[in-house]
């Protein structure tokens, strides 16, 4: 039987490090499936799921832990679904970048009982002022039984404290 492993990976930036990590993937009996992977602040992280027969799993596990200069973390995964598909949808946050923008406007998604499937952010300097902007997209899952319009309105309240503008989209 297959086994799902969840890999956060950390490491110096610098070329070669996507190849080694396959390689040793491939080697080892493994099979890239899904990633997301970046650059912050010089080094290259990424989160990647791999799926490995039972019995190679073991020596996967190792060899992906004795690759040089490259921290790795190890999760087993699920291959289970939910039962219930999730009603999914996007939203989108610009504004002034200041502290507790994610905290706040995440915080009011869990409380609604809403999912988080995908986040991606980003602070960038505003090409007419100079200022900080903050930037988030991501891809919320939820009960088809909740309330949307109930979370606009919390949404639109926090937009207002916090001077951002946030939408959501279908």
């Amino acid at each position: 039987m297959d086994g799902v492993l969840v890999l956060t990976i950390s490491g110096q930036d610098r070329a070669g490090l996507v190849e080694k990590l396959a390689d040793v993937i491939a080697t080892h009996g493994g099979n890239w499936e899904h990633c997301r992977m970046a650059h912050l602040a010089g080094r290259f992280v990424g989160l990647l799921e791999v799926t490995v027969a039972g019995d190679l799993q073991q020596e996967l596990e190792i060899a992906l832990r004795t690759i040089s200069d490259l921290d790795v973390m190890i999760a087993a995964g699920s291959t289970c679904s939910p039962a219930e598909p999730l009603r999914q949808f996007d939203l989108e946050v610009v504004g002034s970048d200041q502290p507790g923008i994610v905290r706040d406007v995440f915080k009011a998604l869990a409380l609604a009982g809403v999912n988080v499937e995908e986040l991606s952010t980003r602070a960038y300097s505003a090409p007419s002022s100079g200022g900080m902007l903050f930037e988030a997209k991501a891809r919320l899952g939820c009960d088809p039984e909740i309330d949307r319009e109930a979370i606009r309105a919390r949404l639109e309240q926090i937009a207002q404290d916090v001077m951002v503008d946030i939408r959501l989209l279908d």
